[in-house]
């Protein structure tokens, strides 16, 4: 049986994964680079080896960003690869549905479908707002087809055994999670639609941020 560690971190490679979640992922990044004003603290949940902080300190090196996760053999590896890639970034040990003990963030992020591997969502996002002035999360949605779903859990070296409404239940334990647009904007901020997903904005208190120059189909 594969650890947490042996499959989470598959996510990042973007060499293995389908072109379709390559392409949203490195997309992402770009917006999200856009979208964080100058020299802000930024704190990631979900950071696994770091490899998406990287990316967006390469994009904003101005940024200050914060890695958590609940694994603490990705934290080592994260730190592994910020000296590699001479990377200035903090990493916090947690459970972002747990009431953590740490200074507030200007923004908080929660990208790629991370939400989608935590079962206690709900609690995740109110933790996040409580943390972030503002809340930044990307989730699958319906143009995360089955087929494509099939393909992209292959890729990251998990076998589907079935799938229930929108839950992918894999034989490796994994259950991953995707998202319809009444969910998304049930979180209280303004919902963009993304090639394979949905992307939102959202204030702690729960008022709406709009992206700039950007429509409601924005492709990001």
């Amino acid at each position: 049986m594969p650890s947490p560690k042996d499959i989470y971190v598959n996510c990042d490679e973007l060499n293995n994964i389908t072109k379709e979640n390559k392409a949203n992922w490195l997309k992402e990044i770009k917006q999200v680079a856009k979208e964080i004003k100058k020299n802000a603290t930024v704190l990631q949940v979900g950071c696994m080896n770091g490899v998406r902080i990287i990316a967006l300190l390469k994009e904003r090196p101005d940024l200050q960003i914060t890695g958590l996760d609940i694994e603490k053999e990705f934290l080592k590896m994260a730190r592994k690869n910020f000296k590699k890639c001479q990377i200035k970034a903090k990493l916090i040990h947690g459970d972002i549905t747990k009431s953590l003990k740490i200074k507030k963030f200007d923004y908080v992020i929660c990208l790629n479908n991370t939400l989608g591997y935590i079962p206690e969502e709900e609690r995740a996002i109110e933790n996040m707002k409580n943390l972030g002035e503002k809340v930044i999360i990307s989730v699958y949605g319906e143009k995360f087809t089955n087929e494509l779903a099939k393909k992209y859990f292959q890729s990251i070296n998990l076998e589907l055994q079935k799938i229930k409404k929108n839950i992918f239940h894999t034989k490796e334990f994994v259950k991953v999670k995707r998202y319809t647009e009444n969910e998304v904007k049930s979180w209280g901020g303004k919902v963009f639609k993304t090639p394979i997903g949905y992307f939102t904005i959202i204030r702690s208190r729960n008022e709406i941020t709009f992206i700039d120059k950007v429509s409601e189909n924005v492709q990001i």
